[in-house]
């Protein structure tokens, strides 16, 4: 405690306003610290310099040159996982393949978020399709990218819109391909093929992998309805290429007879049937029951209008409403037991339903969104003139 003795009180003439109305005290205590070891600037004193050896300099320096910030190792190796080209994260092996893909695809329902595009949405510029794969808790499984393929291709892609040809790679949380997606240029109905590595194991010299197609999802087109059919390999011969190949064409089989082991033979797994504006999509099997669905969520209005930020739910079972079940009547539902196959392709048929209509470049979306931003801004004008009106017809009576 430090005491200051001796304080002098100012002169103050009797009357004036500045008298003080109580008296102060001739001494005031004040406390440095409540502990009382410490002494005044204590907390201010520094260990003296260590003088480093010539290399441990050196190997300071180089520490700082390669790594300035100071991250860790695990940062270190993220952000070299994100610098990554496409033909390196294509070529990319995982720990365990298969074992990521059941990860991902056993869970009952998926959600499947678009990631938002700036550039689109201020001047409606197509960017590639990124998506986020994760379960009901938002834990994130997995990602969904689509390929960068240059200059000329972010050209052609606000030209042929959604007629464009589109390659997509499925990853796990680390960034490593376990699925391929191949949607070959189209006209009018789009072909999209699904691929995975060749017994989950199987690459070339070049480390290039080698990839099986056990899957297609096609596009029947109709002037008002959404409709899609959903094919699986039935026999075990594989199709196979490479990530440099072009998509090789199932053969078809001229014979009228039962099919051979040697040749590709696609089987209908489910067929789409909704109507024009349907955000709900249904997997149905040859006997019209519902095995699977995939349900477009609503986000908001802003962000419908203005972006193509939409989030699917997957779900691998019937999700049938109060009133179909009620329609039902006694008839059971039946859960099906869906293969890893299966699966895979319902989350593709899932990524080229966003692909065709609900893409900034499908034309139905675009119109209806234009129709949505007008009558908005019309609506906000009519708003904005009648409470003017309002204002000078006040204005006139008052005066």
């Amino acid at each position: 405690m430090l005491t200051l003795r001796g304080c002098r009180t100012l002169p103050v003439l009797a009357g004036s306003r500045f008298a003080p109305r109580l008296a102060l005290p001739a001494t005031r205590s004040y406390a440095l610290s409540r502990f009382g070891d410490r002494t005044p600037g204590g907390g201010r004193r520094r260990d003296p310099p260590r003088r480093m050896r010539r290399d441990e300099k050196s190997e300071e320096f180089e520490r700082l040159s390669s790594d300035p910030f100071g991250r860790t190792e695990e940062s270190r190796a993220d952000d070299e996982r994100q610098q990554l080209s496409w033909g390196e994260r294509e070529r990319m092996q995982a720990m365990d393949p298969e074992e990521s893909l059941r990860v991902i695809l056993s869970n009952p329902s998926l959600v499947i978020t678009r990631q938002i595009e700036m550039l689109n949405i201020f001047v409606g510029f197509e960017q590639a399709n990124r998506y986020v794969i994760s379960n009901e808790l938002g834990e994130t499984l997995g990602f969904i990218a689509e390929e960068p393929r240059g200059f000329f291709s972010t050209f052609s892609r606000q030209i042929f819109k959604t007629h464009r040809p589109f390659r997509a790679l499925v990853m796990d949380p680390q960034g490593a391909p376990i699925l391929w997606i191949r949607r070959p240029f189209a006209w009018i109905n789009s072909r999209m093929f699904v691929q995975r590595l060749n017994n989950y194991s199987e690459y070339t010299t070049e480390g290039e992998p080698v990839l099986d197609t056990f899957g297609e999802v096609q596009q029947r087109w109709h002037p008002w309805r959404r409709r899609y059919d959903v094919f699986r390999r039935e026999t075990s011969r594989p199709i196979l290429s490479t990530i440099s190949d072009s998509q090789p064409e199932p053969t078809q089989s001229t014979s009228s007879s039962e099919p051979d082991e040697s040749e590709e033979t696609f089987t209908q797994l489910a067929a789409i049937d909704e109507g024009l504006w349907a955000w709900s999509f249904s997997l149905r099997d040859y006997q019209g029951e519902e095995f699977a669905s995939i349900r477009r969520a609503f986000r908001g209005l802003g962000r419908e209008v203005f972006t193509d930020t939409g989030q699917y739910f997957i779900r691998f079972h019937p999700d049938l409403s109060d009133s179909e079940i009620a329609a039902r009547g006694e008839k059971p539902i039946i859960e099906r037991n869906l293969s890893m196959d299966e699966r895979a392709l319902i989350l593709a048929t899932a990524v080229t339903i966003d692909f065709d209509y609900f893409s900034r470049h499908s034309g139905l979306v675009m119109s209806v969104k234009r129709q949505i931003v007008f009558l908005f801004v019309t609506a906000c004008c009519v708003m904005v003139y009648n409470r003017n009106r309002v204002g000078e017809v006040i204005i006139i009576v008052e005066s």
